[in-house]
């Protein structure tokens, strides 16, 4: 009988030790924090970098300014050279939505990207000069909101991430008329889907490939045809404006 009570009186000290208590498994992962993004307009708080995103095999110099981890799998030997060649990105004033006003006022280029609208507007001051429709990222997978800079581009290059045990591995060679504003996010070229107008993308801005390559043209008018990594100017780093 007292071992009874005794086993008892255990298990009711333990529920008690227990009950304030929230119990994880051990594989579990804490929720992600939000992202605030220096270079974004204040005070706004942007989602988090999706997941399932991964590297895009940016240049060196880059990945390490976004703090982006580099992929395991290594560029090809050719590629790795033009990496190692090229400069950082100007250092310019991070920008702010008085930023883009300025450019408004000033006659300067600027990109607006209207997530509602599913619309990619480029702006010469106040005066539109393309306007496009595009495919921001799915709900799980959100383009990020802010005021950004054009901080690299390139003339294509493959694409791949996600998780092949889950089902969402994908590799896609030859995307076109790349442009990076913030981390692994650019305006890009898209072959794979025509269904513009609506969400579809791991976080990039989808566009067809002629509206990319007249946004990449328009933003660098002294494009010359290379196929390596351009870092931007002073005179080509672009504001971007990404709002619902």
């Amino acid at each position: 009988m007292r071992k009874q009570i005794r086993v008892v009186l255990l298990g009711l000290l333990m529920a008690l030790c227990t009950g304030g208590m929230t119990l994880y498994a051990a594989d579990s992962t804490p929720p992600r924090p939000i992202d605030v993004i220096g270079d974004a307009a204040s005070p706004s708080l942007l989602p988090p970098l999706p997941f399932a995103k991964a590297s895009m095999d940016l240049p060196r110099f880059h990945k390490e300014k976004a703090e982006v981890k580099r992929s395991q799998q290594s560029l090809p030997e050719a590629k790795v050279e033009e990496e190692e060649s090229i400069s950082s990105p100007v250092q310019l004033a991070a920008p702010t939505i008085e930023s883009v006003e300025e450019a408004r006022s000033n006659g300067q280029k600027w990109i607006e990207v209207n997530l509602t609208e599913q619309k990619t507007y480029a702006w010469e001051g106040d005066q539109l000069a393309g306007e496009f429709l595009i495919s921001s990222g799915l709900p799980g997978t959100p383009t990020v909101q802010g005021v950004f800079r054009m901080r690299v581009r390139t003339r294509s290059q493959t694409m791949s991430g996600g998780d092949r045990a889950a089902g969402t591995y994908y590799s896609l060679p030859n995307v076109e008329w790349v442009q990076y504003f913030y981390a692994d996010y650019s305006f890009h070229g898209t072959y794979w889907h025509n269904n513009f107008g609506h969400p579809m993308s791991h976080g990039c801005v989808n566009m067809t490939n002629e509206d990319a390559e007249w946004l990449f043209r328009w933003s660098m008018p002294e494009y010359a045809g290379e196929t390596r990594w351009l870092s931007a100017t002073e005179d080509n780093a672009l504001l971007v404006y990404i709002h619902e």
